[in-house]
């Protein structure tokens, strides 16, 4: 089991103030989830207990504690956990694999407040990306499904509060569990 690539889901603030969601592809092609934070992250993310300002912490074997979270500090991770055999227990399996998912491919440009582009295959977005030397996120979106419902059924995601149910919370929910991939603009030479 070797790690082809390891995909950081959003920029990591500073100071972090929640957690950082990883998918890592393994060389079989599996996909592989876990989210890192810091001990004073902990105070900043997660759900509350009923009527108290305690947070709780659930899915605890996927979550990864370091000092320090950067992409370095999460790479450094990584490999530790892939040299001690630790890596499928600190990971969760990523179910719907990009070649079992039908959908389609957004891209939202760097700042977008819309999609700028909705492409049938990976390939193809990435000509377009490239071609225009653009910054953004490429997400597989599923088909037929929102991607609250389709998180739910693959047990990627639980509400765990009424507040999670509501529809203010679903129709702005994405998953760090979808396929993704993030796009910088190549400087000039």
């Amino acid at each position: 089991m070797v790690v082809r690539s390891i995909n950081i889901e959003h920029e990591i603030p500073s100071p972090l103030m929640y957690a950082v969601e990883v998918t890592i592809e393994l060389d079989s092609g599996e996909r592989r989830w876990c989210f890192f934070c810091t001990p004073e992250s902990l105070d900043r993310f997660g759900d509350f207990l009923p009527d108290s300002t305690i947070r709780i912490h659930t899915c605890a074997a996927h979550m990864i504690v370091l000092s320090d979270v950067t992409e370095d500090t999460i790479t450094a991770a990584i490999d530790e956990l892939q040299r001690t055999g630790e890596l499928l227990n600190a990971t969760r399996p990523v179910n719907g694999t990009p070649s079992s998912l039908q959908g389609v491919w957004v891209f939202n440009g760097a700042k977008a407040n819309f999609p700028s582009g909705v492409f049938t295959s990976r390939e193809n977005a990435e000509a377009w990306i490239r071609d225009h030397n653009l910054e953004g996120t490429l997400t597989l979106y599923p088909l037929d499904q929102s991607t609250y419902d389709h998180a739910i059924a693959n047990g990627w995601f639980n509400p765990k509060t009424p507040q999670q149910k509501l529809p203010e919370f679903i129709q702005r929910f994405t998953s760090a569990s979808q396929e993704h991939y993030h796009y910088e603009r190549e400087e000039a030479k």
